[in-house]
């Protein structure tokens, strides 16, 4: 039923963004923008942005402390199939799954795992949004970019201090002691032991807080995985011939990646779109005409990703069934240890 509601409200969403987006969109300035670009740029475009996947397959790594357990290989792989099944699946069904499968495979707590990941986007989002500050200051400081910009910062660097707080004052065992300690809430003891324990466990993903060599390391990864995203993406622009400074790249990529926290449809329609749209609009460039770079943009990385998650499954002989038992079990809660 929750599932249901999820894609329900994702779908809603999508067709609120779908409808404002084809609001007034000139459709032949929309084919043009397809036949003015130059596809010899994805030459360029695609071994850079499948470098930067495996940046952030290293980049996870080093937030679970460099555990020898995990090879770069396949935190390459999982990382970018976890990311192929976000975008089809709605409720981030991939980061449960990448949690429930690497679990599995190097014989760790799925429940640290997942909050591994937890970090993982706590780190992109304040990545993204320093490269959106960076672009505000040196180009655009128009006052709704700025509540965009400092309404992700509260969200982002609110929930990194939240973690951190729990995190370093090591409570939440004590928490759940004192609610034990409550009459009314005696005939839940067990429960409430198990998310006790479950607690624990996924905070265990924040150990790297502790690390400060490798959660630097960490953040740099995750710093130089976003400029080489906005790099392609600067690429890709000149391909449809315009000549801005890559601070446009700046504000597509922090748009777009801000849009992904909002609930959507699949491979993130909708939002994604009028993402572009807002960005480019900043350049004066029409809605039809951002609309194009968008589609070609959005359809190239989901090609890519997708044939990577294709390979992955078929050197690991995974079945679709396999991987949906995964996903199940993974959502279910079942990321016990």
């Amino acid at each position: 039923m929750k599932k249901q509601k999820n894609k329900i409200l994702g779908l809603i969403i999508s067709l609120i963004f779908i409808g404002l987006i084809l609001w007034n969109l000139d459709l032949e300035q929309l084919i043009n923008t397809f036949k003015i670009f130059n596809y010899k740029v994805l030459l360029l475009f695609v071994p850079i942005y499948i470098f930067s996947i495996g940046i952030r397959g290293i980049r996870w790594k080093y937030i679970l402390c460099n555990d020898p357990k995990l090879s770069i290989k396949e935190a390459f792989y999982t990382f970018t199939t976890g990311n192929t099944l976000n975008s089809y699946l709605p409720a981030r069904a991939g980061d449960f799954w990448r949690a429930y499968h690497v679990g599995n495979r190097i014989k760790e707590s799925k429940m640290k795992l997942l909050g591994s990941i937890i970090l993982e986007r706590l780190i992109d989002g304040m990545s993204v949004l320093l490269i959106l500050f960076f672009a505000i200051m040196t180009y655009f400081r128009h006052p709704w970019v700025l509540k965009i910009a400092f309404l992700g910062t509260a969200i982002f660097f609110g929930a990194m201090f939240f973690f951190i707080l729990i995190f370093k004052t090591n409570k939440t065992s004590f928490i759940f002691e004192k609610l034990l300690e409550l009459k009314f809430l005696k005939p839940f003891e067990s429960t409430i032991k198990k998310i006790s324990a479950h607690t624990e466990m996924f905070m265990s993903g924040f150990a790297v807080l502790n690390r400060p060599k490798y959660f630097a390391l960490a953040f740099l990864m995750s710093i130089f995985a976003w400029f080489l995203e906005c790099y392609v993406t600067y690429i890709l622009i000149l391909g449809f011939g315009e000549h801005f400074g890559i601070s446009i790249a700046f504000f597509v990529i922090s748009f777009i990646a801000l849009s992904m926290v909002i609930p959507s449809s699949s491979v993130f329609v909708g939002p994604y779109q009028f993402a572009y749209i807002l960005a480019l609009n900043i350049y004066h460039i029409p809605k039809s005409q951002a609309l194009g770079i968008a589609f070609i943009h959005q359809l190239t990385i989901m090609l890519l990703i997708t044939l990577i998650s294709i390979i992955y499954f078929l050197k690991d002989n995974t079945s679709i069934l396999e991987i949906q038992t995964e996903i199940e079990k993974g959502e279910e809660g079942k990321l016990n240890t």
